[in-house]
Order: structure tokens, then C-alpha cells, then sequence
């Protein structure tokens, strides 16, 4: 190998090549060729931050990176979304050159602090796997400081309680109608999802995309019109995750989002899938309780300031 740290801007006619190496490099990720798809998608406004490295002429690595604009709470941020060398090149110091060329675009883009975290609406996953621990080793040997992990928890669909009908009714009897969302419920339900904050509404705005939509409503009726009390959302960027989900304060305790998070499990188990994966999991006993799910993959975010 002659020149293990010759990067480049990787090209749309590099992409089966790139496909072999997450397969290869992406062991704890099954779908890795669709992770690859969607975060390569979401830099098409800057294919600069396609970053390809080669070795002998041959594509070993990648990077992909993107500019998160800054907000009211946060700076202008870059993130690294996915770093991946081929197994066969581990080792040789070729992940450091994607990351450096990586964080010397973040910042020429404008950067103020650099994260290896999930970039919410388009996420893949919260931050790094700790069991790719080369990955881990070297955002810490790389001045990045290890923030809050992210938990995820994980349903076997095959057994897991997703019967609702009994509980539907029960709902209905109380005024709360729990079904499938339209794409005639885009405007208002879009508007309603702004008071949730983050990134969750640009989230359910993806849910919507795909045909059918993949999420359920609970709405209540009432003096004024039906109203949305209740949402959860599946498929969104990985097929096989669940979320987000939220319920209405005021609506907690009846069980809406048991009903919710059961109608998604059962798309998901519908359209063949044996698992399930929660998301940046936080109300550990909901899950465990209300699907039988387990505590899985925890991942580690990073930050560096620059």
C-alpha cells in the first residue's frame, strides 16, 4: 500500500465500491447499504463532504459529512455522519485521514464545534456503537470529548404483544380515535408537531413521505373540531426503527401511547421484519412494559470545539 491517506471527493460512480466497505465495515449494522443511501442523499447540497480514501488506486474508506446551520441554542455545527474503512486496512492510520479531512472541510464550510453524533431530522443512529471500537478509540485519541450516550432498545416482533383492538375500543368509548395518518393530515398535523421541539417534526414530516405513511395518530373529538393528542412514528430513516412518539400530557395514563407504539410494531412486523429497533431510547420501563423490549446497543456522542 503505497499512499494509505490519499483522500478525495468521492463520486456518484464510486458508490458500488462504497457499498462493499460499509458491508464489510458495519458488522453490528445489517442495512448498512441503506445507511450509506440515506446519509449520501442528505450531502447532496455539498458533495465536497463526500470524502473517498484510496489506497493503491483502490476506495478503502469513506467519510460523509454535513453543516448543521446554527440556531437560537446552538452554533453552527458539523457533523461527521459516517466513517467507515474496510476491515482488511484497519489499523494503517486511513480512518484519521477521513477525519481530518473531514473536520478541514467542517470548518472551511464555517464550523464552530464539530460533533460525531446523530443529525436529527436524517439520523442513522444517535453517535458511535461502542462495539466499533477502533471508531471509538479514535474520536478519543482525536480531541473529541465523549457527551451523553444514547440508548436503544430492541422488540422481538415475533413475540411481542401488539394486539389493539380491545384497547382501541376502550379509547374510542373515551373520545380518542387512534388510526393510520393521511397525507390529507400533513398541514395540520405538521402544524401541531411544532410544539414538540427538536427535530421531531421534521422527523413525522419524513413519515409522512412513504406510501402508506409510516405512523398513527391519536385524535380526540371535541367542542371544536378533532384534535391531534397523540402521535408515533416508524421506518423513518432506518426501516427497522421505531420513533419518535409523543402523547399529550393532558392524555397520559389511558394508554394511548402503548396503542401507538403497538400499530407501528405491527407495520413493521407486517412488512416481514422479525425485529425492531427503539430509537435513542428514554422511557426505558414504557418499552419493557407495554412490548416486552430489551435494553441493546448503547452509543457514544462526541464533541469537539474548534
Amino acid at each position: 500500500m503505497t499512499n494509505p491517506s490519499a483522500t478525495r471527493t468521492a463520486r456518484e460512480s464510486d458508490l458500488p465500491a462504497l457499498r462493499t466497505i460499509v458491508r464489510a465495515a458495519l458488522v453490528h449494522d445489517c442495512d448498512a447499504e441503506h445507511v450509506l443511501d440515506l446519509l449520501w442523499t442528505q450531502t447532496s447540497a455539498n458533495p465536497q463532504l463526500r470524502i473517498l480514501a484510496e489506497a493503491d488506486g483502490e476506495p478503502v474508506g469513506l467519510a460523509l459529512a454535513a453543516i448543521r446551520p446554527a440556531t437560537a441554542s446552538a452554533p453552527t455545527t458539523g457533523h461527521t455522519d459516517l466513517l467507515a474503512v474496510h476491515p482488511r486496512v484497519q489499523g494503517r492510520g486511513i480512518g484519521r485521514a477521513l477525519l481530518a479531512r473531514s473536520e478541514g472541510l467542517l470548518a472551511s464550510a464555517g464550523a464552530d464545534q464539530l460533533m460525531i453524533r446523530g443529525r436529527p431530522p436524517y439520523y442513522a443512529w444517535p453517535g458511535i456503537d461502542i462495539r466499533y471500537t477502533r471508531a471509538v478509540c479514535l474520536a478519543e485519541s482525536s480531541g473529541y470529548t465523549r457527551g451523553p450516550e444514547g440508548l436503544n432498545m430492541s422488540v422481538d416482533l415475533r413475540t411481542a404483544p401488539l394486539a389493539t383492538a380491545d384497547d382501541e375500543a376502550r379509547l374510542a368509548a373515551e373520545g380518542v380515535t387512534v388510526r393510520r395518518l393521511a397525507p390529507a393530515d400533513e398541514i395540520p398535523f405538521l402544524a401541531w408537531m411544532t410544539q414538540w421541539g427538536g427535530s421531531w417534526d421534521g422527523e413525522a414530516a419524513r413519515a409522512l413521505t412513504y406510501d402508506p405513511p409510516r405512523g398513527h395518530v391519536a385524535v380526540r373529538e371535541g367542542a371544536d373540531g378533532p384534535a391531534y393528542v397523540g402521535f408515533a412514528c416508524h421506518g423513518v430513516n432506518r426501516r427497522s426503527w421505531f420513533g419518535p412518539m409523543g402523547t399529550e400530557s393532558s392524555e397520559r395514563g389511558l394508554g394511548v401511547g402503548t396503542v401507538l407504539l403497538r400499530r407501528c410494531l405491527a407495520d413493521q412486523r407486517a412488512a416481514g421484519l422479525d425485529e425492531a429497533e427503539i430509537g435513542w431510547t428514554a422511557p426505558i420501563h414504557f418499552y419493557a412494559r407495554g412490548v416486552d423490549a430489551r435494553l441493546g446497543r448503547v452509543f457514544w456522542t462526541y464533541s469537539k470545539g474548534l
